[in-house]
């Protein structure tokens, strides 16, 4: 994978459209030279938001009531800009915390055999 300063800058995000909004996921999408990043956060109130960048220099954000109208408009977005030509190149999840199961596994490399 080679990265360009242009693809650089064009991933660069405006940290001010993410005060009071913790980053879930990122994507980013590339056709050629084109890049488009989507970012998915959620809010302190407990609404969900999506950040558009790209292509170029458009920008867009998306406020919704709850976490599952965002993704499906996630899904919308993705599936557009795939038709439009695009490929998924990054995925980054920065959720945190700590385990969600109830039943801890009995190896933490569930992947590995």
């Amino acid at each position: 994978m080679t990265w360009t300063v242009a693809r650089a800058r064009a991933c660069q995000v405006d940290s001010r459209a993410l005060v009071a909004g913790l980053v879930e996921t990122i994507w980013l999408f590339v056709r050629g030279s084109e890049s488009v990043r989507l970012i998915r956060a959620s809010t302190p109130e407990g609404r969900a938001r999506l950040l558009v960048y790209g292509p170029g220099n458009t920008q867009a954000t998306h406020e919704f009531e709850d976490g599952s109208s965002c993704t499906a408009r996630q899904s919308e977005l993705e599936r557009e800009l795939v038709a439009g030509g695009f490929t998924l190149e990054q995925f980054t999840d920065r959720r945190g915390g700590s385990d969600r199961r109830s039943v801890q596994r009995d190896t933490p490399e569930r992947r590995r055999n």
